[in-house]
């Protein structure tokens, strides 16, 4: 506390007590007036001190402003570190994008290289399968095997000759009687 208000608190508790003996002195003498005065009187320094005490306790900011001060610095330095986090995800966002774009074209051109080769090949193993078939051909007709009117075995499948098939039994169990 400064001197200034501790001079103030003290001239106003000199006045509560002052007050407090007038009317104190009035009363034992009977005298009104008196005891209005010391109740004036002891009003005003009961005033005067809860003045003070409120200027004291609501008026004084100065703590108020020192921690505000420090809770606006520290607001700002959160806003910047959230801002310059903020620019570093959205850099590492367009790097990453970038890397992926770049990727993708890649493997784009990758896969047209690879389907490429593989069409290439596949060409040359079919050629290849065709000549290889060709010429075994061309050696059973020399070897004979598919001389003109020479039936082979065959193979006969019942459904696509019904009249080789043999006849089924009639079923005659349970006293069924099939076609």
């Amino acid at each position: 506390m400064s001197g200034k208000i501790k001079t103030t608190i003290a001239a106003s508790a000199i006045t509560v007590l002052s007050g407090l003996a007038a009317i104190l002195h009035s009363i034992t003498r009977d005298d009104l007036p008196r005891a209005i005065g010391g109740l004036s009187l002891t009003v005003i320094g009961l005033v005067a001190i809860v003045l003070i005490v409120i200027r004291r306790t609501f008026m004084d900011s100065r703590e108020e402003r020192r921690r505000l001060a420090e809770a606006l610095s520290d607001a700002h330095s959160m806003k910047s570190r959230h801002l310059t986090a903020q620019a570093a995800m959205e850099c590492e966002q367009v790097r990453l994008r970038r890397d992926l774009d770049a990727e993708r074209r890649a493997m784009t051109v990758r896969l047209a290289a690879e389907r490429e080769a593989m069409a290439r090949e596949f060409e040359e193993r079919r050629a290849a399968d065709i000549a290889e078939t060709m010429e075994a051909t061309v050696r059973m007709f020399q070897g004979g095997k598919f001389a003109p009117g020479t039936n082979g075995n065959l193979i006969r499948f019942p459904k696509q000759h019904p009249q080789h098939q043999p006849e089924r039994a009639r079923s005659r169990e349970h006293g069924v009687v099939g076609p």
